[in-house]
């Protein structure tokens, strides 16, 4: 009996330690991630942009917390499109939780180390706050903040980020265009370009334009809140945001820009863009204009403060931008990009008109260059830059020339994910990219309080 008893008891333990093994056992287990993602309100497109690449040392796992399920439903069908796509799909798996209390159990779950914010501009610095006190590193489209109350708390923000070592990104995928990219490294490029004219207020040396539309065909899917600025922010406080960004990064690459002793910013001007009633049903496909915008009613029609331009000299350079929309694009038309940078040797413009699918980009040549010598060393630069960018090639001999970029060097991803989740792995982000980022919101909302002083 005793012999038995012994076998059934080393028989169970044998059980329990298998059993117990199976648990411990990597292979039985989800591996588990360096990296998870937090989407908070995801309610604009750029927030399943981060998720369009199964990237290595991520979660598959995604913790989604908003308020009720409506608003998200764009994103989510956007993630399965990733998940159900031939070409490389992903594999993401939406976890997600619905209640009015959704930040606060954000923040006390801590289910992921990454917060990214796509949505409301007005409420973004009251995420940014709550992740970063929480612990949680943030990926967030822009606008950050849409006025000075918001700047002085990024501030803080920024501040407690060092403190905890987190790191808040303000996602500037304007810096991953081809067309970008290329006229920033030919102003590099000292033989050709020269090095950048101060110019003056009234005649910007670096100019960056851009052209947007409320509609651009098919089903209109814009919130009711897009067109409340208190919500949205207006023009000269949200698009110009990129429009600021390229002048820093082109014009003063890897140079930190300090908001109180380098920037000077010197006008600012808004107007509204008239937004009818059937405009607005094709923007959003709402029938009707909702009451939460009869501030902005006048006269039967919405008054949209979207346009808008500033003028602001960083490091003696003067520096213009100007963004303006529309309600809709004409027929066989689309959303425009335009810049200008003057050298001492020559000109760099990127241009676009409506029915180009993209923008150009020419070389103007200077006044004091020779045609041999312009020549020369515009095919020199455009050699120099082949390794890089395969392909592209001069149009013609004339002044200016033409830059021509194959299409298919573009990227099917947008890398700026990519890019903030490696200075997480590598503890590198670039030193120049808080005050930086400071500098551009300063300006901003500066420009706000200008522009409307002037009413």
């Amino acid at each position: 009996m005793k012999i038995v008893s012994a076998i059934k008891i080393f028989t169970i333990v044998f059980i329990l330690l298998c059993f117990a093994g199976c648990i411990n056992n990597p292979g039985n287990q989800r591996k588990v991630a360096e990296f998870t993602i937090i989407q908070l309100d995801p309610t604009h497109g750029h927030a399943a942009a981060a998720q369009s690449e199964q990237l290595s040392g991520l979660d598959t796992n995604v913790y989604v917390y908003a308020p009720d399920l409506t608003a998200v439903e764009p994103y989510l069908q956007q993630i399965n499109s990733f998940n159900l796509r031939s070409d490389n799909p992903t594999k993401w798996l939406e976890i997600p939780y619905y209640g009015q209390d959704y930040l606060e159990k954000m923040a006390s779950e801590k289910k992921g180390n990454i917060v990214v914010l796509a949505g409301n501009n007005r409420v973004k610095i009251d995420y940014i706050e709550k992740s970063i006190q929480a612990g949680m590193n943030v990926f967030s489209d822009k606008p950050i903040v849409i006025n000075k109350e918001g700047f002085d708390r990024l501030k803080r923000v920024y501040e407690l980020a060092t403190e905890k070592g987190l790191v808040l990104f303000d996602m500037m995928t304007e810096r991953y265009s081809l067309i970008n990219r290329i006229q920033k490294s030919l102003m590099q490029d000292s033989l050709l370009f020269g090095h950048l004219l101060p110019g003056t207020p009234d005649h910007p040396s670096v100019i960056e334009s851009s052209v947007h539309h409320f509609y651009r065909g098919g089903k209109g899917t814009r919130p009711a809140w897009y067109f409340d600025v208190q919500q949205q922010g207006e023009g000269i406080v949200d698009v110009t945001t990129h429009l600021i960004d390229l002048s820093f990064w082109k014009s003063f690459p890897d140079q930190s820009i300090d908001f109180n002793r380098d920037v000077n910013v010197l006008s600012a001007s808004h107007s509204p863009v008239i937004i009818t009633k059937s405009a607005f049903a094709a923007a959003t496909s709402l029938p009707e204009i909702p009451s939460s915008l009869n501030n902005y009613m006048k006269d039967s029609v919405l008054e949209v403060y979207a346009n808008g331009s500033i003028t602001y000299c960083v490091k003696g350079i003067n520096t213009r931008v100007n963004v303006e929309w529309r309600p809709a694009t004409p027929p066989g038309g689309n959303d425009l990009r335009n810049a200008c940078a003057e050298g001492t040797k020559c000109t760099l413009i990127i241009s676009q008109e409506f029915g180009q699918t993209s923008p150009k980009l020419c070389v103007l040549k200077g006044e004091k260059v020779t045609d041999q010598q312009f020549k020369i060393v515009l095919q020199n630069a455009i050699g120099s830059l082949q390794n890089e960018y395969p392909g592209i090639s001069l149009s013609g001999d004339g002044n200016p020339v033409q830059i021509n970029i194959p299409s298919g060097l573009r990227s099917s991803h947008d890398p700026t994910f990519k890019v903030f989740l490696g200075f997480l792995k590598n503890k590198d982000m670039p030193k120049w990219e808080v005050p930086n980022t400071l500098a551009k919101y300063y300006i901003t909302t500066t420009a706000l309080e200008m522009a409307k002083q002037k009413k």
